[in-house]
C-alpha cells in the first residue's frame, strides 16, 4: 500500500508513480493512491492506471494516527521546563 497525502512533488518524481520493478503480478496487489499533492511531479498524466485519486471522504483513514499505531511509537512532545 503507498498513499500520498499533501506531498510535494519535484520533477524526479516517475511520471508513472510506481514501478513493479518488472514483477507485473505486483499491479494486480499494490493500492497506490494520491490526495492533494503539488509540485511538477504530481501531474497525473503518465501515472500507472491503477492510481486512485482520493477523495476527501477516502483518505481520512490514513490521516489518521491511530493507522500508523502511533502510541506504540510516537514520543510525545518534550515538556520544556520553564
Amino acid at each position: 500500500m503507498v498513499v500520498y497525502a499533501y506531498t510535494s512533488m519535484t520533477k524526479v518524481i516517475n511520471p508513472a508513480g510506481w514501478s513493479d520493478d518488472n514483477h507485473p503480478e505486483r499491479d494486480s496487489t499494490v493500492f497506490y493512491g494520491e490526495y492533494k499533492c503539488s509540485g511538477p511531479g504530481s501531474s497525473a498524466a503518465g501515472r500507472v492506471k491503477y492510481t486512485k485519486h482520493l477523495t476527501d471522504e477516502q483518505i481520512k483513514p490514513f490521516l489518521s494516527l491511530g493507522y500508523i499505531q502511533c502510541s506504540k511509537w510516537l514520543l510525545p512532545p518534550p515538556n520544556p521546563k520553564v
